[in-house]
């Protein structure tokens, strides 16, 4: 029988604890210190991220492909009986991550040098910039439940600070506030699976946790684990649904900090934030740690959790895209886009493709970054056109087309990342997705029926992404320049300009990395060296009973379909790209009247406009119903159970009036009367002692007429 002890006893001293305490150091340094430099801010916290940098690089080198990868595993504390461990994990996953997330923050450090140049409040941006990449590196270091949750929650905190950093913008607060609450939503969930993990194994260590669910069972309906614990047996026994209860709550944890149906609804707002903030948080890392978060305990979801999954993926994934559609707001189309990449990577989780999960991950995480960085130019850029006559919305592609001419240079950036976003060959975007749609097909195959839906909304997907990121690609670039037109100032053409290396140098770099070519020579994800180091796992560890199949066995059973996959996949893509084209090239009608489109009237564009109206059910209805609600119940507080309270107050406030005045003039009174009346006699008896003989005589005679005088008559 195993003795959990044994699960949990401190590895040997390691060095390399050295290393990964330097790593959360050195950007929480940042945090603690970047408003002590003032202007030098940008400096300081950029050198600090370079040298992280170049220590995960380091890392990853040393340590790649050490398989299961390397544990350094400690006790945090006791109590009783009871140890609470600290572990770490350094496998390929995340050292990959390790570089992903602190490369992807040096890079947006650098843009934002000239992007914040003149905000008065640089030194609390790079210390909020600090404290986030801080949080990840928790995220993705830690391999015990616990503590992913607490830096999960730093996770959420940096974010509020992020989102919220121009706060006095009444926008920014109320898209920190949303973002922070979603996300709560999420995280109590996520806590639930925590409590139903504990309850049935006593640790939250993830490599405790995944040899102790391979021994436990299903009796009779009942979910079994039987351990030592420092030498007697403990055996616990749990309904069997509580198995997939508790992968559902964790997926929750994913849904909203990795924002899914029904709780993605934040991050469009999210986009209130600076730009940079957009591509680091919004992008490339906070919301792809709850995919990362899946990929970590992918080993302990049961079929039914990885249904749920699949499910929410799909739907996310077209919900999305075709919100995505009708835009008018960059940064929003941008966003809008990542919540349907990150639907694609719960699918693919889902589906039991875990490794093309995390490979489309590592993929999106460079061009979507690429993306935002090169919207972030366009802002900047558009923004040194205002003056305190011409005002617009910088983010608006109405005031914007024909930007080609002037910014060359993103205009190439943002073409090759919407290209790899499209996923055509050639291109990062079209490896990971290729991978995705494959494993879907085999697993849409091996569950037939309705299940099909999750397939054909997967491939849907792939169409819509095509043509809503080429119609923003030719509403910006191509065509006029809309904005002298509108405003009435011909002469600012002159003034747009491409921008300065500071900022182009971290876009570029992000575009040369979302080419394919990056990751190997080849058009198949299979052949990739970052998806062959990331490799599903082989071993099963939730009981047979509730076991997922394993991709290899659906893929065997499906057959051999990938070229013709390959096929229709690139085929719609193209077809999104071309209609896109004809749709809005320069001299089409819809590109010729765009700048002054308003908000859609048709209903069919108002579903795509307003994200499927899910704002207006959580404001109309949802919260309007939780606020009726609560004013409902606020007027039983305070008319019925105060009511009852206070009434219950004056009665006794009644009664002890009454009480007193019976103490004060019956009890009192009675003892009052007493003394007078003994008062009174006191002082009648007192005047016949008067010591005068001929009194007494007088007195004697008066008594004694008086007896005669009774017995007389």
């Amino acid at each position: 029988m195993t003795e959990l002890n044994d699960f949990l006893t401190p590895t040997a001293f390691n060095p390399l604890i050295y290393w990964v305490l330097a790593l959360f150091a050195l950007p929480l340094l940042s945090f603690f210190t970047s408003g002590l430099f003032k202007g030098k801010a940008p400096v300081w916290s950029g050198f600090l991220l370079a040298v992280n940098t170049c220590l995960s690089v380091y890392l990853a080198l040393q340590h790649w492909g050490l398989e299961p990868g390397v544990v350094i595993k400690g006790t945090w504390f006791e109590t009783g009986s009871t140890a609470f461990t600290y572990s770490f994990l350094l496998d390929n996953p995340a050292l990959i991550m390790l570089v992903i997330v602190n490369f992807i923050s040096l890079l947006v450090h650098i843009f934002s040098a000239e992007y914040m140049r003149h905000d008065k409040a640089k030194p609390r941006y790079y210390a909020y910039l600090g404290l986030f990449t801080f949080s990840m590196l928790g995220i993705v270091l830690f391999h015990n439940l616990l503590f992913i949750f607490i830096f999960w929650e730093l996770v959420g905190l940096s974010s509020y600070l992020l989102i919220g950093f121009w706060f006095e913008k009444k926008s920014a607060s109320l898209a920190a506030n949303k973002a922070f609450i979603m996300n709560r939503i999420g995280d109590l969930g996520f806590l639930t699976g925590l409590m139903i993990l504990y309850t049935q194994f006593e640790t939250l260590d993830l490599g405790a946790l995944k040899l102790l669910m391979g021994d436990s069972r299903i009796e009779d309906g009942n979910w079994v684990i039987n351990y030592l614990k420092n030498g007697e047996e403990v055996i616990h026994s749990l309904d069997g649904r509580w198995l997939s209860a508790a992968g559902i709550a964790l997926f929750c944890g994913a849904v909203g900090k990795s924002a899914q149906f029904p709780l993605q609804v934040w991050l469009p707002d999210a986009m209130e934030g600076p730009t940079p903030v957009s591509a680091l948080i919004h992008a490339a890392t906070m919301v792809a740690a709850g995919v990362f978060m899946l990929s970590r305990v992918f080993v302990l979801l049961d079929a039914q959790a990885l249904e749920v999954v699949a499910i929410v993926g799909a739907i996310t994934a077209l919900m999305a895209a075709v919100a995505a559609l009708s835009q008018f707001d960059i940064k929003k189309v941008l966003a809008y886009s990542t919540v349907s990449q990150l639907g694609y990577m719960v699918l693919a989780m889902g589906v039991g493709a875990y490794d093309a999960g995390l490979f489309h991950l590592f993929t999106h995480a460079f061009f979507k970054a690429g993306l935002f960085l090169s919207a972030g130019v366009i802002i900047h850029q558009l923004h040194k056109l205002e003056t305190d006559e011409v005002k617009f919305n910088t983010q608006d592609m109405r005031v914007m087309g024909g930007l080609r001419t002037y910014m060359p240079v993103t205009f190439f950036c943002f073409l090759f990342c919407s290209l790899s976003l499209a996923g055509l060959p050639a291109f990062s975007g079209f490896l990971s997705k290729e991978a995705i749609l494959i494993n879907t097909h085999a697993w849409s195959v091996e569950k037939g029926g309705g299940y099909y839906l999750i397939e054909l909304m997967a491939f849907a997907t792939v169409i819509l992404t095509a043509f809503y990121i080429m119609r923003a690609v030719m509403l910006v670039f191509t065509g006029k320049f809309r904005l002298p037109e509108l405003k009435g100032t011909p002469e600012i053409v002159g003034k747009l300009k491409e921008g300065n290396m500071t900022l182009l140098i971290p876009v570029v770099i992000l575009a040369v990395l979302s080419f394919s070519f990056v990751f190997g020579a080849s058009i198949s994800a299979e052949d990739s060296w970052l998806y062959q180091s990331v490799r599903t796992p082989r071993d099963t560890w939730v009981p047979k009973e509730y076991i997922a199949m394993s991709q290899a066995e659906m893929l065997a059973k499906a057959g051999t379909h990938h070229t013709w996959l390959e096929v229709l996949s690139v085929g719609l893509a193209l077809a999104g790209i071309v209609i896109a084209i004809l749709i809005y090239k320069p001299g089409a009608k819809l590109a010729e009247g765009f700048d002054g489109k308003r908000e859609p009237v048709s209903p069919i564009v108002q579903v795509s406009f307003y994200h499927w109206y899910q704002d207006v059910l959580y404001t109309k209805v949802i919260l309007k119903f939780i606020l009726t609600q609560s004013k409902m119940l606020a007027w039983f507080d305070e008319k019925i159970l105060d009511g009852c309270v206070n009434l219950l107050a004056r009665t006794q406030v009644v009664v002890a009036h009454l009480t007193g005045m019976f103490d004060r003039y019956i009890i009192d009174g009675f003892v009052h009367l007493t003394a007078f009346t003994s008062g009174k006699v006191g002082q009648l008896t007192r005047s016949i002692q008067t010591g005068n003989v001929q009194t007494y005589i007088l007195s004697a005679i008066a008594m004694l007429i008086m007896l005669l005088l009774w017995f007389a008559f």
